[in-house]
């Protein structure tokens, strides 16, 4: 259960200050003067910490809380901070890393439509298995992210990337069986603004 800290903050003395039943609501110092209050980081109220799902927290709309919790980004369990803006819960994304590398993340197969989440890590792998319009979510104002298109076995598949702007050096993708292609771009909060279109050998 996620418990803000002001919840366990220290009571008001009570009497009698000697003898009589102890009160267990009261806490007391080694010499006998009674806690009124954390010191100042200690009694914000606005930090959660919790260790389910982040499904579990409260609904937006008190700003400055925290919640801790845990994701899965590329196959790894990692740990995920968002803040409470007063109007929507904001996540860091975090991401499983190897040697200070992200991961890659599966996002399997594309169909004729797919949505990617760049909340599940920054390079994402996309197995090609028709003519596709992809949509992205949850970019970064100045993250790079990029998209790794894999053509299956048949191969013959165009992508369609949403959003993605490639000024005049549009991608001439190798739609050849199993070849892979990658486009990487800078998200300006707008678009991205691609940085480079690589045919697979």
């Amino acid at each position: 259960m996620a418990e803000t800290v002001t919840q366990h903050q220290y009571s008001n003395a009570v009497t009698p200050v000697n003898g009589g039943a102890l009160d267990a609501n009261v806490v007391r110092t080694n010499i006998n003067n009674v806690g009124t209050t954390y010191n100042t980081h200690d009694s914000d109220p606005g930090i959660h910490v919790q260790s389910s799902a982040a499904g579990s927290r409260p609904s937006a709309g008190t700003a400055g809380r925290k919640w801790v919790s845990t994701a899965t980004v590329a196959g790894a369990t990692v740990a995920t901070m968002a803040y409470d803006t007063g109007s929507a819960w904001v996540t860091d994304t975090t991401f499983a890393v190897s040697n200070g590398q992200p991961g890659i993340y599966d996002a399997g197969n594309s169909g004729s439509s797919k949505a990617i989440d760049w909340a599940n890590g920054p390079i994402q792998k996309v197995t090609m298995t028709a003519a596709c319009t992809f949509s992205f979510s949850n970019a970064i104002t100045g993250g790079t992210y990029t998209l790794i298109l894999v053509q299956n076995g048949t191969g013959g598949y165009a992508p369609t990337l949403t959003g993605w702007d490639f000024g005049d050096n549009s991608p001439s993708y190798n739609s050849g069986a199993n070849k892979k292609n990658v486009v990487s771009g800078l998200y300006d909060g707008a678009e991205y603004l691609a940085a480079f279109a690589v045919k697979g050998a």
